[in-house]
């Protein structure tokens, strides 16, 4: 097992999948976080993993990823931003149930606009 440098002992890192869609809701327990890959050519959404975490822990996760992406950035230089519009909905939601409903409405969505004539 590698050394994590804060001491902690973890397993190998398990094999790294590319992700180009996110999903993200919340309750008053938990945010939600469905990953996966958008086909830019069928406008299929492939979702691969959810993952569940607590607020707190979301919260440590921005703050991690906020201080990476600002790393990068100096050694590198500037990361786009690309931002989805509001056009696909809020999924700041109250349950699970909503949120899935929310997310399956949102996917179909983003199929209908890429298969749509007037967008190819």
């Amino acid at each position: 097992m590698a050394e994590h440098p804060e001491g902690l002992r973890r397993q190998q890192p398990p094999m790294a999948s590319y992700a180009n869609y996110f999903e993200i809701g919340h309750n008053a327990a938990e945010f939600l976080i469905d990953i996966g890959q958008l086909d830019p050519e069928s406008g299929d959404v492939r979702l691969s993993k959810r993952v569940a975490l607590s607020p707190a822990h979301a919260k440590l996760l921005t703050t991690m990823l906020n201080g990476s992406i600002e790393e990068f950035e100096r050694q590198h230089s500037p990361i786009p931003d690309l931002s989805i519009d509001d056009e696909l909905g809020d999924f700041g939601l109250t349950n699970p149930t909503e949120f899935e409903r929310r997310a399956i409405d949102a996917r179909r969505r983003v199929v209908e606009q890429h298969s749509s004539p007037a967008k190819r």
